[in-house]
């Protein structure tokens, strides 16, 4: 990590405003205190469950909790989930609080994209929520919307919602959208200039620069950084990749089973609930032995009377 420091500060990009994500693991932890101590460190939600469930910390009600928790947009909602989470499993809440970065819902691209169309998709078809009520409060751009039981003050003027969803993610939550709406105002004007095209393009404004060859590039020095050591671990070695937690497991490859007694697919014959006629080799076999035993009983008869 010494050479990337040095990196950055010949770069002039040693500043107070860097924030670096990660799982939590103590090798990269204690580097990047001691290397950048002013940067702001967050840790992936999806990796603090993931570290949660390694230390025992799982089910079902665990699950719900800890993701609201992660949800939360302000500290009451959080603070309520980790009230509950103290009462299902003492020893959870204590490992959470031993987190002290701020907690990052971060996802696979895929999955973020994904997620962002149906959220589209969910918002264009239900902009308007019948259940919300709104009222304005006092003027001057501040109004009270009703959701439920719950009172969110809205500010126009300060792009501010007491939910907390539009502060955080800088797009106008259905609370805003309300007041909005209602005072016939354009939403996009209240989106953060962030998601819009003029900062898009800024991005990519400038220029890809031209690189000279390897053999020109001035020499540093620097570590050479060598590759990590493989160790061949014990047992037989794995064939299949291991998924991802939020990839799809993999179902089986021929699911038209079919039943040996009603001849339908999606069942087999002992779980089949039809009672059809059972067609089985043994049934055959039953047939064919009764046969072959009366005949020669029949004959034998015949040469007697004989």
């Amino acid at each position: 990590m010494d050479h990337i420091a040095l990196m950055f500060e010949q770069e002039g990009c040693n500043k107070d405003d860097w924030t670096f994500i990660s799982d939590r693991m103590k090798g990269v932890d204690l580097a990047m205190r001691d290397t950048f101590p002013r940067a702001t460190r967050r840790v992936c939600c999806q990796h603090l469950y993931m570290n949660c469930k390694n230390n025992g910390f799982s089910g079902s009600a665990f699950f719900k909790l800890f993701w609201i928790a992660a949800n939360a947009h302000n500290e009451y909602v959080y603070g309520k989930a980790l009230e509950k989470i103290t009462a299902h499993d003492p020893n959870a809440a204590a490992y959470l609080d031993t987190c002290q970065e701020q907690w990052s819902r971060d996802m696979p691209v895929f999955s973020l994209l994904e997620a962002i169309r149906k959220w589209c998709m969910e918002r264009v078809g239900a902009r308007f929520d019948m259940a919300i009520d709104m009222e304005d409060a006092c003027g001057g751009g501040e109004f009270e919307v009703r959701d439920a039981h719950v009172n969110f003050p809205i500010r126009l003027s300060t792009r501010s919602c007491g939910c907390g969803k539009w502060q955080i993610s800088g797009i106008p939550c259905k609370h805003a959208l309300r007041v909005i709406y209602d005072q016939r105002l354009n939403p996009i004007d209240f989106v953060s200039p962030f998601f819009k095209s003029a900062a898009y393009k800024l991005t990519y404004a400038d220029h890809i620069h031209p690189m000279s060859d390897p053999t020109q590039w001035p020499n540093f020095s620097l570590p050479t950084i060598q590759p990590p050591v493989i160790k061949r671990q014990a047992g037989r070695p794995a064939k299949k990749r291991k998924r991802g937690p939020n990839e799809p497991r993999k179902g089986k490859r021929n699911n038209n089973v079919k039943c040996g007694k009603c001849r339908e697919f999606g069942h087999n014959s002992r779980t089949c609930k039809n009672g059809g006629p059972s067609t089985g080799p043994s049934t055959s076999a039953a047939a064919g032995a009764s046969t072959s035993q009366g005949g020669p009983r029949g004959r034998k008869r015949a040469n007697t009377a004989t």
